[in-house]
């Protein structure tokens, strides 16, 4: 039997974070996406270990990519927005459950493609060059400490 993953809170902590919403303008392969960035960047992103969301039914798998900037001593990390592969667990009997096989990190902003985040308690992300054509400009959006994803992004931390 698997335990589930629990994140202990010892204080009322009511910080925020603030991440990046990056939205692609077409569909591109992960691998062509990152290629160009590091191409126009000085430093290199490179694949780490997935976060990995456990279901009732799937196990949900979101790709992330992290590189380190030497100049401004900053991390930078992609995270999917969307799992890149679900592992069924066990098989659905009922018709309308709310859990399918795709799951997005943010629900409510299905059209982001990754978030970024930075190990910098304030986010810069004017540093990062995006490759022309490939992605609109990066959007900030606040993440309160009280948020599943905001204990989830610290977890992985």
């Amino acid at each position: 039997m698997k335990t589930k993953k629990q994140f202990l809170k010892l204080e009322e902590d009511h910080t925020e974070i603030i991440i990046g919403l990056i939205r692609l303008i077409k569909a591109i392969p992960e691998h062509e996406l990152f290629y160009n960035l590091n191409n126009i960047n000085d430093f290199k992103f490179r694949r780490i270990e997935d976060i990995k969301i456990e279901g009732e039914y799937f196990d949900y798998y979101f790709s992330r990519f992290q590189a380190y900037d030497r100049n401004s001593k900053n991390c930078y990390r992609f995270i999917s927005n969307k799992s890149v592969s679900s592992v069924t667990k066990k098989v659905q009997n009922q018709l309308f459950l709310d859990e399918s096989n795709i799951k997005f990190l943010l629900n409510l902003h299905q059209d982001v493609d990754y978030l970024l985040t930075n190990s910098d308690m304030f986010a810069d992300f004017s540093l990062i060059l995006l490759p022309e054509n490939f992605a609109f400009q990066i959007q900030e959006y606040p993440l309160s400490s009280e948020e599943e994803l905001y204990q989830l992004i610290q977890y992985y931390e």
